[in-house]
C-alpha cells in the first residue's frame, strides 16, 4: 500500500480499537448506554452504511480529521472497514459480561487457528477461513467474517478489532490484500504456543490497537 493508505490504516486501527475498548469496558459494567449501543451496532451488520444515521455516528464519526474533504457520496474503503469491524465486534461481545472479546495482539489468523483447536472443527474452520481470504467482493468478505466471529463468540476466542479493521481496509486494495493474506496465513498455520491457552481464560480488557 502507499504511505497514505498505510497512515490511514493506522488511524483506522486506533479509531476502532479505542471504540471497542470503551464499549466493552462499559458493557462489562452493565452500563445501560453501552448495552443499548451494542444492540444497535449488532443490527447494523446486515444494514448498508448510511441507511441508519445512528450507525454513522456510532462507527465512522471522528474517523477523518476533515470529513468535508471526502467528495464521494458512496462509503469509502476506510468507512467500510470501520463499520464492518465495529458491528461485528458487537456480535462478538454479546452476552460476554465476564470476558473481553476485543484483545490486543489476537490477529484474525491467530484467533481463527485457536477457534479450530478449541472447537474441534479444524477442517471446517480452515474452509471458512480460506473462503474469507479469497472472497472476491465485500459482501462475501463480511459474510464469511461474520460466520467465523459468531463461532469465536461461542468459544470465547477474542480478536484484536483494531488490527482486524486495518486488515479489512487493506483487503480492499490489490497490494494490501496480498499483505493481509500473508500475515493471516502465517498466524493461522503456525504451531500453537503455550501462551495461546489464555485465549479461552484471560478476561483482561483489550486496549486500543
Amino acid at each position: 500500500m502507499t504511505d497514505e493508505k498505510a497512515t490511514l490504516g493506522e488511524r483506522i486501527a486506533e479509531h476502532v480499537g479505542r471504540r471497542a475498548s470503551d464499549l466493552q469496558a462499559r458493557y462489562r459494567r452493565d452500563d445501560a448506554d453501552a448495552v443499548a449501543t451494542l444492540a444497535v451496532l449488532r443490527r447494523g451488520v446486515s444494514v448498508p452504511l448510511g441507511r441508519d444515521a445512528r450507525l454513522v455516528s456510532l462507527t465512522i464519526a471522528g474517523l477523518y480529521e476533515h470529513p468535508e474533504s471526502i467528495r464521494d457520496d458512496e462509503p469509502t474503503a476506510a468507512e467500510h472497514a470501520v463499520y464492518a469491524a465495529l458491528t461485528l465486534f458487537a456480535v462478538h461481545q454479546q452476552s460476554h459480561r465476564d470476558a473481553a472479546m476485543h484483545r490486543r495482539d489476537y490477529s484474525f489468523g491467530r484467533s481463527a487457528r485457536l477457534l479450530g483447536r478449541h472447537s474441534g472443527a479444524r477442517d471446517a474452520v480452515r474452509a471458512r477461513f480460506t473462503a474469507l481470504a479469497t472472497a472476491t467482493n465485500w459482501d462475501e468478505t463480511v459474510h464469511h467474517a461474520r460466520g467465523l466471529i459468531q463461532q469465536m463468540r461461542a468459544h470465547s476466542i477474542p480478536l484484536d478489532y483494531g488490527q482486524f479493521a486495518r486488515d479489512l481496509y487493506g483487503l480492499q486494495f490489490a497490494g494490501g490484500a496480498d499483505r493481509v493474506r500473508l500475515v493471516w496465513g502465517r498466524h493461522f498455520y503456525r504451531e500453537d504456543g503455550p501462551n495461546d491457552e489464555v485465549a479461552a481464560t484471560d478476561d483482561s480488557t483489550g486496549g486500543a490497537a
